[in-house]
């Protein structure tokens, strides 16, 4: 890729990019007989390894494959904090299955894995164009890619910031907020819990939302 400060698109923004990317059939891994989450490889998110086993359920790929091991490197890097694993057994026992169950998120038919970037903030994108050639648009490069629900890329897209509202708007036309759409800034919030720096930050906001939903 090469960078530019500036000029028109050539292609698609990059909120419409994103959607075609969260909008485009999962294929059916090798073993099973229809879309399930997660990735045929190993990827990483900078230095983090990160386990992609397929599952045939969102809150249980999200519960165990994302967040559980994200507080294993938290416990790696600072020490077991008692207080904190009482706070995160709640959030798993309760807000996950709250906000992301089978038959509760998406409704009866639940929602269908999409492909995500996996590691998309304001780092990650830029304007240029690819191998020099064409005009220059919007890029994104240095993925973490797994096939997700689609909104667990825009918790990590809102943590971090340099997305406009107008980006959010023009990328929900086209991939409207999943059910219940009351729900979609509790869900967020608790995707950005995966975010190294902020699962202390956020983890009381998660009781509060254990506390609401059991109420």
């Amino acid at each position: 890729m090469e960078a530019a400060a500036g000029g028109h698109s050539s292609g698609l923004s990059l909120a419409q990019k994103l959607a075609q990317l969260h909008g485009s059939p999962p294929p059916v891994p090798k073993g099973f007989s229809k879309p399930v989450f997660g990735f045929h490889l190993m990827t990483c998110v900078g230095r983090t390894p990160q386990n992609n086993s397929w599952n045939h359920s969102w809150p249980k790929f999200f519960a165990e494959n994302r967040l559980k091991a994200v507080w294993k490197t938290v416990e790696k890097n600072h020490g077991t904090d008692g207080e904190l694993q009482n706070l995160l057994d709640r959030v798993l026992k309760e807000v996950v299955p709250g906000l992301l169950g089978n038959g509760h998120l998406g409704g009866r038919k639940g929602v269908q894995p999409a492909l995500v970037h996996g590691d998309l903030w304001s780092g990650n994108k830029a304007r240029g164009s690819i191998g020099g050639k064409g005009g220059v648009e919007d890029v994104v490069f240095d993925p973490s890619s797994c096939y997700a629900h689609s909104e667990y890329e825009l918790g990590i897209m809102r943590m971090f910031g340099g997305f406009s509202a107008g980006f959010f708007k023009e990328y929900h036309r086209l991939i409207p907020k999943t059910h219940p759409k009351a729900e979609y800034d509790d869900r967020l919030s608790l995707y950005e819990l995966l975010v190294n720096g902020s699962m202390q930050l956020k983890m009381d906001e998660m009781l509060m939302l254990a506390i609401d939903i059991n109420g």
